[in-house]
């Protein structure tokens, strides 16, 4: 049998591209065969977390900005965007270094244009996957002036280096359903991409363990509405204080339980005197979303998905200024399976309103399956992985 060797290049923000990846890895992975990952940031130590520590390279960092009150910070945004460069070659050269000493059979980037770089230079077969094909700036400086010049110029950029890859993969639904249509307007993609579909977590789930989450944390026949609260960690201040107070009016009626998102946080559930459960970190989140009426979350690529693939109505709540969340949050509006609340106008009487809106009115469920069914011809852990095997 042949040993394989794959070379994992994952984005460092937010755990989505970080949890993908170890899926993807886990579908594969035979006795014997090498990964290595190279990340930073949450990634890194989610990865670690993982079991896979001893395989992981620590990247140079090259992440956003934040704002104290949990805002992606396009003040610093626009005055950083050229300076970046030197951070880029930095990344650059660790990846060509440590992609030459690995020796592996194929480099894999999830969303970083570092290793495609380094790969090319050294010769290594390369697949990109992507959420999203260009940077769109935020909605302050999008389209406008400096902003509007920067962005063309990057997307321009951007496709052109993405298309060095031997295959860019699109972890989305072909038109009219791509989530992040948003983040390829503008672009000729048709050439370049292939559309996978999403990457929701794919293990079967047990009866037994959707029994035993219903157990533990007393879910009765009541419909049950479940908050997963994740992101950088300073952006989520502002939406755990409005999701607490929302939950206490909630409680009453629905089945409440909370996820903080914060992997080395406590995974045993507390119950709050309102009625409603809260974790750090949920290790029955897949359990979680097969037994909820409606979610409540971010709007990350691979959460929209996964509540699509499981039929669930959701609200989401875009992280301030993040122009790829606040461009998916807006296409599931418009799809009609759920409600879209922007950072800024969150309160917990329309966050309230929102979920009691999903759970009574019967044309979110409906449009949510109508998308599942075109979903269900996907399976984007499995194509990843069948395309990176043929490779590897």
């Amino acid at each position: 049998m042949v040993l394989r060797r794959v070379y994992f290049a994952v984005f460092g923000s937010g755990l989505g591209h970080a949890s993908r990846i170890l899926e993807i890895a886990n579908h594969l992975r035979r006795e014997g065969d090498q990964f290595r990952y190279s990340c930073s940031g949450q990634a890194l130590d989610y990865i670690g977390s993982h079991g896979q520590g001893a395989s992981v390279l620590e990247s140079p960092s090259l992440d956003v900005e934040w704002t104290e009150e949990g805002s992606f910070s396009s003040k610093d945004f626009i005055p950083r965007f050229p300076f970046m460069f030197n951070a880029f070659l930095r990344q650059v050269a660790f990846e060509r270094e440590n992609i030459a000493k690995f020796d592996p059979k194929v480099v894999v980037s999830d969303s970083r244009l570092s290793p495609i770089l380094a790969s090319r230079a050294k010769s290594y077969p390369v697949i990109t996957m992507l959420n999203q094909f260009k940077i769109s700036f935020p909605p302050r400086f999008s389209g406008k002036g400096v902003g509007r010049i920067y962005e063309r110029f990057a997307g321009d950029v951007l496709g052109l280096l993405w298309s060095l890859s031997d295959e860019v993969l699109m972890t989305d639904l072909p038109p009219p359903y791509t989530i992040g249509e948003a983040n390829l307007a503008g672009t000729d993609v048709s050439r370049i991409v292939r559309y996978v579909g999403f990457t929701s977590p794919g293990a079967s789930l047990s009866e037994e363990s959707v029994r035993g989450a219903k157990k533990a944390l007393d879910i009765d026949e009541r419909p049950l509405a479940f908050f997963q609260i994740s992101g950088p960690e300073v952006t989520k201040r502002a939406f755990f204080d409005t999701v607490i107070q929302a939950s206490g009016a909630l409680a009453g009626k629905y089945n409440i339980v909370i996820s903080m998102g914060r992997p080395s946080g406590s995974g045993e559930p507390r119950r709050l005197a309102s009625g409603a459960w809260i974790y750090d970190w949920c290790p029955v989140k897949d359990e979680l979303f097969s037994l909820s009426s409606v979610v409540v979350a971010r709007a990350g690529h691979r959460t929209i998905g996964q509540c699509i693939d499981a039929g669930k109505p959701a609200v989401l709540v875009p992280i301030h200024n993040h122009s790829e969340q606040i461009g998916n949050a807006n296409k599931f509006s418009k799809l009609g399976l759920g409600i879209e609340i922007r950072s800024e106008r969150l309160t917990s009487e329309n966050l309230i309103e929102s979920v009691e809106a999903c759970l009574t009115d019967p044309r979110y469920r409906e449009s949510v399956e109508r998308v599942r069914a075109v979903s269900k011809n996907y399976n984007g852990i499995q194509r990843c992985s069948e395309i990176i095997e043929s490779y590897a």
